[in-house]
């Protein structure tokens, strides 16, 4: 994948994660108003002059050495864990790093709660990955679709998945959605509010690694 890509793609998750905020009634400033200036993309706060917490995001495109769904001539292969692992580690400390160039410059924003929003390539499973990572981070997010959806079609018969695939037939359904999924940090210095927990579809303790 080419930087041009790779750029647009990072842009465009951006824009997905603001609009999800904001979705939710959130008030959504951007930090990161130049290159030259390493800090997490936007502060999330209630309403102007209070703030939540802090959110960068974050985006996979492979699984490393080039391995992506994207590419078009992808054959079969297998990925180690560790490769995947890094991956996901490599982004979560990227972000720490400037968390921390952020909170020198702010000092006043270094008691908020610090969630990364991934984009991972399905190459790079996050169920695999850790649930106690960087304690600067808070969670992760990511942005789920059709969740309700999902659930509700998962318990029809096996008959009427059929015939609604078949037939298009959507009566009765919950409608199309998106939600931020939250996987919790474990070992955080700072929990994600129950307010905003209460917002996501939130992976609970004991399901997590």
């Amino acid at each position: 994948m080419n930087g041009e890509t790779a750029n647009r793609d990072a842009f465009e998750n951006e824009a997905r994660v603001k609009k999800q905020f904001e979705k939710l009634n959130y008030s959504v400033e951007r930090l990161d108003r130049n290159n030259d200036n390493r800090r997490p993309d936007f502060l999330i706060s209630t309403s102007p002059g209070h703030p939540l917490l802090l959110c960068e995001v974050k985006t996979i495109n492979s699984a490393g050495q080039g391995v992506s769904t994207r590419n078009p001539n992808l054959k079969r292969f297998s990925i180690s864990l560790n490769r995947i692992h890094k991956q996901i580690d490599d982004r979560i400390e990227n972000a720490a790093d400037q968390r921390k160039e952020l909170i020198k410059e702010r000092p006043q924003l270094g008691h908020l709660p610090f969630v990364v929003a991934l984009f991972p390539d399905p190459l790079v499973p996050l169920h695999i990955y850790s649930r106690k990572f960087n304690e600067d981070v808070s969670g992760i997010l990511t942005i789920e679709r059709d969740a309700a959806l999902g659930t509700a079609f998962s318990e029809l018969s096996d008959g009427e998945q059929e015939r609604r695939l078949r037939t298009g037939d959507a009566i009765g359904l919950p409608p199309n959605t998106t939600d931020f999924a939250l996987v919790r940090n474990k070992s955080a210095r700072r929990r994600v509010p129950k307010s905003f927990q209460n917002q996501c579809n939130t992976e609970s303790y004991s399901d997590s690694l």
